[in-house]
């Protein structure tokens, strides 16, 4: 019964049914053993997200996240791990927050905010991943000398 009056108070606020599905299913949400690279940003509302990678061959091969603030940042958050695997780093160079809204089906306007804090984590862990991997390159030139 809680669940079905949470999913229609969701669903007056503005969040799609689909946006209300991945929610249930709280999608990709946990800690994860061994990643490649992790990544945390701060919204201005203060909602905080964590998000962990796995990527092998510059492919996300694997995206969980932890979260701290609102339903509209975990239903981004879902939307965005589920968007991103088997993804090249490459093919998410121009990802935006609207497309995690597209796949969503729609959230409220206010909580356009949170696909914003959800993308930029995942740009942020993927510009530590390419930092890494060309301070990685660097410091194997001088190995071999």
């Amino acid at each position: 019964m809680k669940d079905q009056i949470r999913a229609q108070l969701l669903s007056e606020m503005g969040f799609s049914q689909k946006a209300i599905e991945i929610l249930e299913q709280n999608l990709n949400m946990g800690i994860m053993d061994d990643p490649t690279i992790t990544a945390q940003y701060e919204g201005s509302c203060g909602d905080i997200l964590m998000l962990a990678l796995k990527i092998n061959n510059n492919c996300i091969e694997d995206a969980m996240y932890e979260y701290i603030g609102c339903a509209g940042l975990q239903s981004c958050a879902s939307a965005m791990t589920e968007m991103i695997k088997q993804k090249s780093i490459d093919d998410l160079s121009n990802f935006k927050a609207d497309d995690i809204v597209n796949y969503l089906g729609g959230i409220p306007e206010s909580k356009y905010e949170c696909a914003e804090i959800a993308r930029n984590t995942l740009l942020t862990a993927l510009n530590n991943f390419r930092k890494m991997n060309l301070t990685e390159k660097e410091n194997s030139k001088f190995e071999n000398v």
